[in-house]
């Protein structure tokens, strides 16, 4: 029996919810199927064939070559929309769920974000959303059929329940972290964003973006505390912000990743609380339960140029919300110390954004598509409907042109003319 082709692609490369699914199915179904990944560089696909992945460069003769031989595509950001092929089954799992709004659900989305989202609506068969609140939601942001999206699970949350995070840490940082009393991550969202729009009031030089900041008083709370701090940027702009490295105070970059072959969601398990603005991190990070400190210095910038969605960020916040680096010192020490602080507003949060799911759903994703190593029959190609009747009327149309060049034919030929001569003379004997 021929082995289905398996195509992953995420941003950054080798990570996110197509890097847990794609363990996941080398755990279950080993060699039966064949594996590949579509990645953005030569350095990432060096670093995955020298680990026995199949890796190919996007764009090369090479991907041009295999992308049509694939039969399900797994992607992050609708990376390979436009090479999906009419035998082949594209699976969205998307690379984020949270407060910001996207595609459809922008205020003014751009041109382009229109073309690209529109585009994505029309390729993939399925995306794959936690639960039933979520498909609610990307229903609107592509203006798809909820039919098309399944609440199967959060690949990613596979890493958050099981990966060892504090060893994964270690590793990144080249030191050992369990030294310490609490870990807190720090990492805000992106931006800029797929809406191309940008927050221009940055302060590069300013950890948390606060129009007062003391980094002394900050540096004082952590060290009489043993806590360490870690700062994870996004990919897109981690280059403009200063590196802050200290005995409590480190920066993360995405190349300590991959040097490690690992993603931010390997090590999400290690931080004893997280402090964001409005990524959807946030809401991630809710599935563990663990405080949750909101930066929102910006967020009146924020909203008019981004927006959130419901026009709420309080209902996204399940935790204190700081605009200075006061209130953020006393709201962290409340919250490593004091564990029912918030706790019932996390723990509702939770059933809300995941329901009863007790892990990323791999299971689940793989059960519903899969027949053993083959596609399951359950799994219908998706067809646009508005497409699909503009289809019709054109060949309807091109019938009945065809039509009439036949029966105009008919009439102009010869053996016509001779068969109306003898009509004729048949009237006027009979007549």
């Amino acid at each position: 029996m021929k082995k289905l082709n398996i195509t992953f692609c995420s941003y950054p490369d080798f990570a996110s919810n197509a890097k847990a699914l794609y363990e996941y199915m080398k755990n279950r179904y080993k060699n039966s199927m064949n594996y590949t990944w579509i990645v953005y560089s030569e350095e990432s696909m060096k670093a995955l064939r020298d680990n026995g992945i199949n890796a190919i460069v996007i764009g090369t003769d090479e991907f041009w070559d295999y992308v049509p031989t694939t039969d399900v595509f797994f992607t992050t950001h609708g990376n390979l929309d436009r090479n999906k092929t009419e035998k082949s089954i594209y699976i969205e799992l998307w690379h984020g769920i949270g407060p910001k709004p996207t595609g459809y659900l922008c205020n003014n989305p751009s041109e382009q974000d229109v073309t690209g989202y529109n585009h994505m609506s029309k390729t993939f068969d399925y995306m794959v959303v936690p639960n039933d609140f979520w498909k609610v939601i990307f229903s609107c942001v592509f203006h798809v059929e909820a039919s098309r999206i399944l609440n199967l699970g959060l690949p990613i949350l596979d890493y958050f329940k099981y990966a060892d995070g504090k060893k994964n840490l270690s590793k990144i940082l080249n030191k050992d972290v369990t030294k310490y009393r609490k870990i807190i991550a720090y990492m805000p969202t992106f931006k800029k964003g797929f809406n191309h729009t940008e927050i221009k009031k940055m302060n590069t030089k300013n950890i948390f973006n606060f129009p007062k900041y003391n980094e002394e008083k900050l540096d004082k709370f952590l060290r009489d505390n043993n806590y360490l701090l870690c700062i994870k940027r996004h990919p897109g702009e981690e280059m403009a912000f200063t590196d802050y490295n200290s005995q409590n105070i480190i920066t993360m970059k995405d190349t300590n990743l991959e040097s490690n072959n690992l993603s931010v969601n390997e090590i999400i398990n290690a931080f004893d609380m997280l402090i964001t603005d409005y990524s959807s991190l946030g809401t991630e990070f809710m599935f563990l339960e663990r405080p949750i400190l909101y930066t929102i210095g910006d967020i009146d910038e924020y909203c008019d140029e981004r927006g959130i969605i419901f026009s709420n960020f309080d209902f996204w916040a399940s935790g204190p919300q700081c605009r200075d680096i006061d209130t953020l010192i006393s709201e962290c020490d409340k919250l490593l110390k004091d564990d029912n602080y918030y706790l019932e507003a996390r723990q509702k949060a939770k059933k809300m954004y995941f329901s009863n799911l007790q892990d990323g759903g791999c299971d689940r994703i793989c059960d519903f598509l899969f027949d053993g190593n083959k596609i399951s029959n359950k799994v219908k190609h998706y067809k646009n409907v508005e497409e699909q009747m503009n289809k019709e009327i054109i060949y309807k149309d091109l019938v009945i042109k065809e039509q009439k060049e036949k029966i105009d034919m008919i009439v102009n030929s010869k053996g016509w003319k001779i068969l109306e001569k003898m009509r004729k003379m048949k009237r006027k004997i009979f007549k």
